[in-house]
């Protein structure tokens, strides 16, 4: 028995040599074997780390397309309240004092006044194809678009957007300033074309008022141009410094065309090259020329034609200082009524408007605007209208009574983090003439003149 136990024993001793694995030296391995080794100790620790439900690689290419469809597209938007009082006494609801401030109208008022979305997916190469979408809330949106929105209550919505109720603002405060597609058609340097409704190209002043020098916008922007055009436009780079647009729209500020014929219009843009004071200068013209006012049972289906101008010089003659000049020039065949009963077979508006813009930081800036604005032949509608007036933009209807007025504004533009703009301002305007010495001017008591305070406040994301 001991010599069967010794003998086991040593068996079972000898199995750890018999059994051993083969021993294979790193240099005996080609590389080719060393690089599947690799591949394979990676491939089972990248299971290993997977987790369940982990995408194929034929669903991950399909979110790989789907978002490649996003690329280039940016989002942006603003939220801007105001608060406004008027010395002058005005009619309750959305009516103040001077008709040309065609968006900050609601007085004694704190007021929602613009919440601004976009989409947009810029075209800079020949080729690309990009979108813009602009969506508007607020009171301010009742006013973008004179024809085509209805009221909740059913009532149309007059012209220059007042409610229908005096002291209710009511109505859709909501709507599509610019729907557009976008197409850099590859001719030459790359034609960029437009196609659907956008802001008007027309004149220095936009209707995002955190844009603008001044809170409150010039004479200029109220009565001598329009705020939107539906149709197409054409931009093309002649040089580094020369650029030409060309539109075919619609009546402005329509959605549908209101007329058998339509606008035309162009736009010349010049950098100017820096001399002597002339630092960073911009030469800027619009023109406009189409059947503006609505079509009448008389008008052969069209209205007559209307001619608007628009330039603008601007240049920084030292450092943090800016200066801007506008000037505008509309005509218009059609007949306007004028105080004495005569109608004039044709009228004109002009108007001239001079800013000087100090940006002391990146955080505080401050601007002033001086301006005078012409319409003693009554072209501008709605001028000085008595309470109560709605009248109408066709100046062979109107009963607008004529004048003269300038105006002086100064805003200090305050940014706190970047992202939020603060803008007291002060605005004095006064009437300078009327033809007749009509005694209907504004307000209650018919004050010649008006002193106005407002805090606005913009946030941007």
């Amino acid at each position: 028995m001991r010599f069967g136990s010794l003998l086991i024993a040593c068996m079972l001793a000898c199995t750890v040599f018999l059994f051993k694995p083969p021993q294979v030296n790193a240099d005996q391995l080609t590389d080719t074997e060393v690089g599947q080794f690799r591949a394979l100790l990676e491939e089972q620790k990248l299971a290993k780390e997977a987790p369940a439900g982990a995408l194929s690689d034929e669903e991950a290419g399909a979110v790989r397309g789907f978002l490649d469809q996003f690329k280039g597209i940016t989002f942006g938007g603003f939220v801007e309240n105001f608060y406004q009082y008027e010395s002058v006494d005005t009619p309750a609801g959305d009516n103040n004092a001077i008709s040309p401030k065609v968006f900050d109208r609601q007085t004694q008022s704190f007021t929602v006044n613009n919440i601004e979305l976009w989409l947009y997916k810029e075209v800079p190469n020949p080729g690309d194809i990009g979108f813009k979408i602009t969506l508007n809330w607020g009171d301010q949106a009742r006013r973008l678009t004179f024809v085509g929105p209805v009221y909740d209550d059913a009532h149309n919505q007059p012209i220059g957007g007042v409610a229908p109720i005096a002291g209710q603002t009511g109505g859709r405060q909501a709507t599509f300033s610019e729907a557009y597609v976008l197409w850099n058609i590859p001719i030459g340097k790359g034609i960029t074309a437009k196609f659907g409704k956008f802001a008007t190209w027309v004149g220095y002043e936009v209707w995002e008022s955190g844009w603008n020098p001044n809170f409150s916008r010039s004479y200029l922007y109220g009565w001598g141009i329009p705020f939107t055009n539906t149709g197409l436009g054409l931009n093309y780079p002649v040089t580094d410094r020369f650029t030409v647009d060309y539109y075919l729209t619609n009546t402005s500020d329509t959605f549908v065309n209101n007329n058998q014929s339509y606008t035309h219009g162009t736009q010349l843009n010049y950098a100017v090259p820096d001399f002597l004071i002339f630092k960073d200068m911009n030469l800027h013209f619009d023109g406009l020329w189409g059947p503006e006012n609505p079509r009448t049972s008389t008008s052969n289906g069209e209205s007559k034609w209307t001619s608007r101008y628009d330039a603008s010089i601007a240049f920084s003659p030292m450092e943090k200082w800016t200066l801007v000049t506008n000037g505008n020039y509309s005509h218009n065949a059609s007949g306007y009524l004028q105080p004495s009963g005569r109608t004039l077979s044709s009228g004109q508006t002009w108007g001239v408007a001079q800013y000087i813009i100090y940006q002391h930081s990146e955080r505080i800036g401050a601007a002033v605007r001086g301006e005078y604005f012409w319409n003693e032949d009554n072209m501008a509608a709605m001028i000085f209208r008595p309470p109560g007036f709605e009248g109408s933009l066709d100046g062979a209807t109107g009963s607008a009574i004529p004048g003269s007025l300038a105006e002086i504004t100064a805003t200090l533009n305050v940014r706190v983090k970047e992202k939020l703009l603060l803008r007291p301002e002060f605005r004095y305007d006064i009437i300078v003439d009327t033809p007749n010495a009509t005694s209907q001017q504004w307000g209650k008591y018919g004050e010649k003149e008006n002193t106005t305070f407002s805090f606005s406040t913009v946030y941007e994301f």
